[in-house]
């Protein structure tokens, strides 16, 4: 597996812990790009990502395979983006303890 493959896969959750709470407030969107340029996820994947969400497309499922190579890194993301909007919702809450549980991380 390539740091590329798990960049994607880190993406695509984001994706998915952003929409969780039925709207993605713009500061998640920045924080998502941001991210995808930090990691340089390649600009064909992202752009197949970013429009599944402008089009309210249904969201690729990560692999969770690839993301249990390095829960640690993908918790962190997660977190950093839910703070990302300022507001924690229970929906993102309960997402993330789901994230936690599939990775096999205890709380």
């Amino acid at each position: 597996m390539s740091p590329e493959q798990f960049h994607v896969e880190v993406l695509k959750l984001l994706l998915q812990v952003a929409t969780v709470d039925g709207r993605v407030a713009h500061s998640e969107i920045e924080h998502i790009l941001d991210t995808a340029r930090g990691m340089s996820v390649p600009l064909p994947e992202l752009a197949a990502l970013t429009r599944c969400l402008r089009n309210n497309e249904p969201l690729p499922p990560p692999n969770m395979g690839i993301l249990r190579t390095n829960p640690s890194a993908v918790i962190q993301e997660a977190k950093a983006l839910i703070a990302s909007d300022g507001s924690v919702h229970a929906a993102e809450i309960e997402l993330l303890r789901q994230i936690r549980e599939l990775l096999g991380v205890g709380n």
